[in-house]
C-alpha cells in the first residue's frame, strides 16, 4: 500500500497500524518511498502503553507519532519510545463514523492523521521542502511537552519526540538551519 501510494504521488502517507517486529522488506519499503518518491510516510507509534519500537513507525524515514490528551499529557495507552518523533492529540477525537455520523475515538491512530494533516498542510505551504525537510519543520516547531506534569518522569524522556505538534509554529516560526 505504501508502494502503490508513493507510485501514484502521494507526498503525505498515513499509516494507522502496524505491530512488533520489522524487518528489512518493511524498511526497504520505506526508503523508496522517501527516498525515491519523496513521500513522507508518517505512522502511528501504538497503543500498548510500553515503551516499544512499533513498526513501520519505528523504521527509518518514517514520522513516528504518539499521541497527548487535551492537557499536553501522554495519553496512558500511547506507547513511547526513542523512536517517537513526535506527539499529536489523540484522546476524544472527534472522528467521521458510519451512516453520516461522527464518534469520539481515541489512540495513536487519531492523533496520526491529525499530524498528516498538519504535514499536508506545511508541504502545501512550503512547496520546495521536501519530505524530510517537511518533518524536520515539523518536529522544531512542535510544543515541549517535557515539563508538563505527566511527562515529567524518567520514564519519558526522550521518548515522545520532540513534543506535541503545532500547525501554527509550523507555519509561520522562523525556518531553522537544518530546514
Amino acid at each position: 500500500g505504501i508502494t502503490y501510494a508513493a507510485d501514484h504521488n502521494c507526498k503525505v502517507i498515513s499509516c494507522s497500524w502496524g505491530g512488533v517486529g520489522g524487518g528489512s522488506s518493511g524498511q526497504g519499503i520505506l526508503d523508496y518511498a522517501t527516498n525515491n518518491q519523496d513521500a513522507l510516510v508518517i505512522c502511528a507509534a501504538g497503543n500498548d502503553g510500553l515503551d516499544e519500537a512499533f513498526y513501520p513507525a519505528a523504521y527509518d524515514h518514517v514520522l513516528s507519532v504518539a499521541a497527548t490528551d487535551n492537557n499536553d499529557v501522554h495519553a496512558s495507552f500511547t506507547n513511547y519510545n526513542y523512536t517517537v518523533d513526535i506527539c499529536g492529540p489523540g484522546v476524544n477525537v472527534n472522528a467521521t463514523w458510519t451512516n453520516n455520523s461522527y464518534v469520539q475515538n481515541s489512540g495513536t491512530s487519531m492523533a496520526t492523521p491529525v499530524t498528516a494533516g498538519c504535514a499536508a498542510i506545511v508541504r502545501s505551504y512550503y512547496p520546495s521542502y521536501n519530505a524530510y525537510q517537511v518533518a524536520a519543520r515539523l518536529k522544531q516547531t512542535a510544543d515541549n511537552i517535557y515539563t508538563v506534569a505527566g511527562n515529567t518522569s524518567a520514564t519519558y524522556t526522550d521518548k515522545l519526540g520532540s513534543g506535541r505538534v503545532n500547525l501554527y509554529r509550523a507555519l509561520t516560526d522562523p525556518s531553522a538551519p537544518s530546514i
